[in-house]
């Protein structure tokens, strides 16, 4: 019961963050999202507070750990005392109406939700990523009161895990210190959140029967399902790659700045997360570029490309180049582990080939991603022969989907040891929240979805 009050406790405080972060930056939405991307954020901001105080030498006691989230919801929350009384008064006044088609999707998602949070909670951290970084690093912290602790003192020349960014680290040790010896629970909160914001968007275009049968096919992915339950990079830094896309988005919709910024923090969150998710944002950056030469208005690229990339390059500056080379006792390599030989360009062919043809396609894809990706391009192929087949909006996810293909491979090219069975394999957790969000808005799904509103209200 304590376990259960501590949970809702820093739930409640991750809203507040999150939300006063959405205030201060005047976006508003539905209700739903809204709560999902405000706990998101909030729970993006806890991971900051233990390296903060990391970088400025305070110790990392229970004092000044929980103080530092008490002191920062306080500041980002300040100004949002009436917003989130409009937010609780839509949410009160809502006609939340459940139709009967809805139950089965919902319980079975339920389900899942219910095995992931329990398994999440129940077994401990095992896998090597984990062991020989986070999670030895952050249970040494707690003893030790640092995270450059006696970790670093251990021959670990065959792992670079120490090394990756302090996300997971930071989490772990804030729920530690809160109760929870394996601290990985946050996971669950990042799952859940998404799944309703996930499942709250496919509604605002598709009919609620469509949105359940998808949500329910993207979620039993089998190698992303597992990764609900492990605490590493992957499945977290899909989450916020996927947020950042979606508000960029919403910016070439609606041109409103503050949703560009915050497109810009959440990529930048996924590139605290995942260091190399810079060079995928690189990679978005010509739809910006395309919009504005649409406009002719070419000197608003600068002001974009600061908005959209500046919190990314200053994350990865602090997290990576400051942090990890001056901060840490062991030297990091970085010069090693670029490919030598950039000219040849076979290794990029090799690896999206592979990447296609073991995982994707055909080799271990069912083991590992079921008939996602099959429906994927089942939805693609039928609306391509549509009469009006593409709008802005499947056109843009379609992009973000080839990004993320092309992309993929060409990280592995530049850095050999992204390598194909286990980086690649995991890091292709982001196209699938991309490809759900492209179906989400193809015509053919669209198409099927107001047939079937009509219908409804007719009978």
């Amino acid at each position: 019961m304590i376990e259960v009050l501590t949970i809702l406790l820093l739930t409640t405080l991750q809203f507040l963050c999150g939300f006063g972060v959405l205030n201060l930056l005047k976006v508003y939405f539905h209700p739903a999202i809204c709560l999902s991307v405000s706990v998101l954020i909030g729970v993006a901001v806890f991971s900051f507070i233990p390296f903060l105080l990391q970088l400025a030498y305070v110790p990392l006691t229970e004092i000044t750990v929980f103080s530092g989230i008490i002191v920062s919801t306080i500041l980002l929350s300040t100004k949002s005392g009436k917003a989130i009384l409009v937010l609780f008064h839509k949410l009160k006044t809502s006609h939340f109406r459940l139709k009967l088609y809805e139950l089965p999707f919902l319980l079975l998602i339920a389900f899942m939700v219910f095995l992931s949070v329990w398994r999440c909670y129940y077994y401990p951290p095992t896998p090597r990523d984990l062991t020989s970084g986070a999670e030895v690093i952050a249970e040494y912290a707690i003893k030790e009161k640092t995270m450059i602790n006696s970790v670093f003192s251990v021959d670990l020349s065959t792992t670079n895990n120490q090394f990756k960014p302090p996300f997971i680290t930071c989490l772990q040790i804030i729920y530690k210190y809160a109760g929870f010896p394996f601290g990985q629970v946050w996971l669950s909160t990042v799952f859940i959140c998404f799944l309703v914001f996930l499942y709250k968007v496919l509604c605002l275009r598709l009919h609620k029967s469509i949105a359940g049968v998808l949500l329910v096919i993207f979620v039993a992915i089998p190698e992303m399902f597992g990764y609900t339950i492990m605490a590493l990079f992957d499945y977290s830094n899909s989450v916020f790659y996927c947020l950042s896309l979606y508000f960029l988005f919403d910016y070439l919709k609606n041109g409103q700045n503050n949703h560009l910024v915050l497109a810009g923090i959440f990529m930048g969150i996924a590139t605290y997360i995942r260091s190399e998710t810079l060079v995928l944002a690189g990679f978005m950056f010509p739809a910006l570029l395309f919009y504005w030469s649409k406009k002719g208005l070419f000197k608003n690229v600068i002001r974009d490309a600061a908005y959209f990339l500046g919190p990314s390059l200053f994350i990865y500056l602090l997290s990576i180049t400051i942090y990890i080379n001056l901060y840490l006792p062991s030297e990091y390599p970085f010069s090693t582990l670029l490919n030598e030989k950039l000219s040849n360009l076979a290794p990029l062919y090799q690896r999206l080939t592979d990447m296609t043809g073991k995982l994707l396609l055909a080799g271990d894809t069912l083991t590992y991603y079921g008939y996602f990706v099959f429906l994927f391009i089942l939805v693609l192929a039928v609306n391509t022969f549509l009469k009006n087949a593409w709008n802005k909006d499947s056109l843009n996810w379609l992009f973000a989907v080839f990004v993320v293909y092309v992309g993929i491979p060409f990280l592995g090219y530049l850095f050999p040891l992204y390598d194909l069975d286990n980086s690649t394999k995991r890091g292709l957790f982001k196209i699938f929240p991309l490809m759900l969000l492209f179906m989400a808005n193809s015509r053919i799904l669209v198409s099927i979805s107001e047939r079937i509103k009509k219908w409804e209200v007719s009978r």
